[in-house]
């Protein structure tokens, strides 16, 4: 299905560049055409079969997409993707979930 993707990808490239377009003039960088077909692959087309949708459907959900969901999904993916423990050890780490309890006197 992966050739699928890139045969698509290059057709409606054109899009892509043009919705990049639009969101760079509401001064989101940092955004490629790439961060747009991946929200679409991910997020937009998650449940569904991408070689049974018609190319009208592709076209009208890139254009339908707000550069605020693309925001808000890249940032989700980078909190997914961070080892926010990775300078912690294993026994700082087991301390940190599981705590001992200190009664004071």
């Amino acid at each position: 299905m992966k050739i699928l993707h890139e045969e698509l990808f290059k057709k409606v490239l054109p899009v892509l560049q043009s919705k990049l377009e639009e969101i760079k003039y509401f001064e989101y960088d940092g955004i490629t055409t790439q961060d747009i077909w991946n929200y679409c692959l991910k997020k937009k087309w998650k449940k569904q079969s991408i070689d049974k949708l018609p190319l009208y459907g592709v076209i009208e959900t890139i254009y339908s997409i707000k550069a605020s969901e693309i925001v808000s999904f890249a940032q989700i993916q980078q909190f997914k993707s961070t080892n926010w423990f990775s300078e912690v050890n294993q026994d700082e780490l087991k301390e940190l979930l599981n705590p001992r309890v200190q009664v004071k006197e």
